[in-house]
C-alpha cells in the first residue's frame, strides 16, 4: 500500500497507509480529512492527493503555507517513491512498495 510518513515538529512520526483503489485523499488539519494533521501551520484542507494513470499527484488546495518540494513552493507535485515534501512546518515522505511502483509505471 502507498504510505505517507508525517513528522510534526516535536512529535514522533506517524505513518498513514491507503488503499490503491482510493482515487482521492484530503490532507489537512480537520479531523474529517482522510489524513488529518493537527499542526497549526497546516490548513483545514491543506492539499489533495489524487491517483492518476501515471501515479499520485499532490495539489495545493489554496493553503496559505502551501506545499514545498526540495525547498521550492509548488502548486502540485508528482509523488514518486521517496518524495519528501513540507506542508507548513510538517514533513511528509511518500513511499510505495516495489510491486506498487511496478503497477504504476
Amino acid at each position: 500500500m502507498p504510505r505517507i510518513t508525517i513528522t510534526e515538529p516535536g512529535k514522533d512520526s506517524q505513518v498513514y497507509q491507503f488503499d490503491l483503489k482510493r482515487t482521492k485523499l484530503l490532507v489537512g488539519r480537520s479531523s474529517r480529512n482522510d489524513i488529518p494533521i493537527s499542526h497549526r501551520s497546516v490548513s483545514k484542507v491543506h492539499c489533495l492527493i489524487e491517483r492518476r494513470e501515471a501515479g499520485y499527484v499532490m495539489f495545493n488546495n489554496g493553503a496559505t503555507n502551501g506545499i514545498k518540494h526540495n525547498g521550492t513552493r509548488v502548486s502540485d507535485v508528482m509523488l514518486a517513491n521517496g518524495t519528501e515534501l513540507e506542508i507548513g512546518d510538517v514533513l511528509l515522505a511518500f513511499s510505495l512498495m516495489d510491486e506498487e511502483s511496478d503497477t504504476l509505471a
